[in-house]
């Protein structure tokens, strides 16, 4: 009887029951954090997928009109097309036999793209694209023995295209005409693409491009200026807008001049001949907002403000040298940025409205520009018509070093914020 109570009471082998049964549940639950790691993954892979989507949808509306009817059909032809590369446990999205039904509430209208993978909001109205990225049935490899064969992922995206880009209250110390029509068809613009193509030999080089030079009726010329302006009532006389940003270039492929090459040089008398005795082709002049700073300086980190009708504060001279070292100066401080598709990448600030090398300078009538004299300043009693934000570019070795090659990306905001003739580039944004 002692024996057999011995032998009930000893606990011998208890500890490998427990361990055995301990192990069990660590290999349950370390099979179901496989199975959730793998869920996550899934989970970011529909969501960079749901991004990519919802941007290139979008994209439709910083290339396009959003009031054009062919609009939303480029935004849902972009977002499915983009959505074919993209990939959830590599296995692609199936966008295939896309159904669409157009809806109209009292705030606008919104197209639903249904797929088996991708659902797409397109809303024109407020220039967004959302998308559901949907990835149902994804194998399980230990959750099944918890009946839990298949998981499921879904992602959620929204981008649009806005011109509210930030305003930068910071206007460098240069000045430019603003862009005319050019009526001389012979001898100036030659190719009459309404485009002063840029000037790009040295001196005592045959020269390329077009040199322009405005003259009006009032000096027995056929050319005129209307600077751009999306709210100005259409002219009397039928004429369309000329000045950057308007649509007069935009059959030359830069719609409201997004993109288009400026190549800018110092005033010079080069040239000059009557009846508009200045030269107008590819000019800029410096300007003198901060008496105690020299020109590179200004150029450099100087932040001056103005607004339209401001009086333009002309400075002397060309100053070759320490305009080169201030262009210089901001373009390496973000050397990567390159302008591509209508915006700048490659840029190490995350909003490449931001970098240096998007500045905003002054334009004026270009009938300021005519002078008596070749050396002679504007018209003292010039003032800012626009404010043009552009895109510095480097210096090209081959050409004259007084030269400043630039993008033209919009009209801007000037410094005191006051009214403008138009809006910036639009940029892509993710909102949700």
């Amino acid at each position: 009887m002692r024996a057999i109570q011995r032998r009930l009471g000893s606990e011998r082998g208890s500890v490998v029951v427990m361990v055995a049964v301990s192990l069990m549940a660590m290999l349950a639950l370390a099979a179901l954090a496989i199975d959730l790691a793998s869920l996550r993954d899934a989970k970011a892979e529909s969501q960079r997928a749901a991004d990519a989507i919802a941007l290139a949808g979008a994209s439709a509306f910083r290339d396009f009109p959003w009031t054009d009817a062919v609009t939303s059909d480029s935004a849902r032809f972009r977002a499915l097309d983009i959505a074919r590369w993209n990939q959830v446990r590599a296995d692609t999205l199936d966008v295939r036999n896309p159904t669409s039904q157009t809806s109209t509430y009292a705030w606008g209208t919104v197209t639903v793209v249904q797929t088996q993978d991708v659902t797409l909001n397109i809303i024109p109205d407020s220039q967004k694209v959302r998308a559901w990225v949907r990835r149902a049935g994804i194998r399980t490899s230990f959750a099944k023995l918890l009946a839990r064969p298949f998981g499921h992922v879904q992602s959620m995206a929204t981008a649009w295209a806005t011109n509210n880009g930030p305003v930068v209250d910071c206007l460098k110390p240069f000045v430019m005409p603003d862009m005319w029509y050019e009526s001389d068809k012979v001898t100036q613009d030659v190719d009459a693409d309404d485009y002063m193509d840029p000037i790009t030999t040295n001196p005592g080089n045959e020269q390329d491009g077009e040199s322009w030079k405005y003259e009006p009726e009032s000096i027995g010329g056929a050319d005129y200026y209307l600077p751009y302006d999306e709210f100005a009532d259409p002219d009397p006389l039928g004429r369309p807008q000329t000045g950057y940003g308007s649509g007069l270039r935009s059959d030359q492929g830069y719609p409201e001049d997004v993109g288009l090459p400026l190549l800018l040089k110092p005033q010079t008398g080069g040239g000059n001949t009557d009846p508009a005795p200045e030269r107008m082709g590819n000019a800029f002049w410096l300007l003198d907002f901060d008496p105690n700073a020299n020109t590179r300086q200004e150029i450099q980190t100087g932040c001056a403000t103005a607004a339209i009708g401001d009086s333009v504060p002309y400075d002397n001279g060309s100053k070759t040298g320490p305009t080169r070292q201030g262009i210089d100066y901001l373009v390496q401080q973000d050397p990567g940025a390159y302008w591509d598709s209508g915006q700048v990448l490659g840029s190490a600030w995350p909003d490449w409205t931001q970098s240096p090398r998007v500045v905003i300078v002054g334009l004026i009538d270009p009938i300021y520009w005519t002078a008596a004299s070749s050396n002679s300043k504007p018209d003292p009693g010039s003032v800012f018509t626009n404010f043009a934000r552009i895109f510095l570019m480097p210096n090209d070795p081959q050409g004259p070093p007084d030269n400043v090659h630039a993008v033209f990306i919009g009209s801007a905001p000037g410094g005191t914020g006051g009214p403008t003739g138009g809006s910036l580039v639009k940029i892509l944004q993710l909102i949700e």
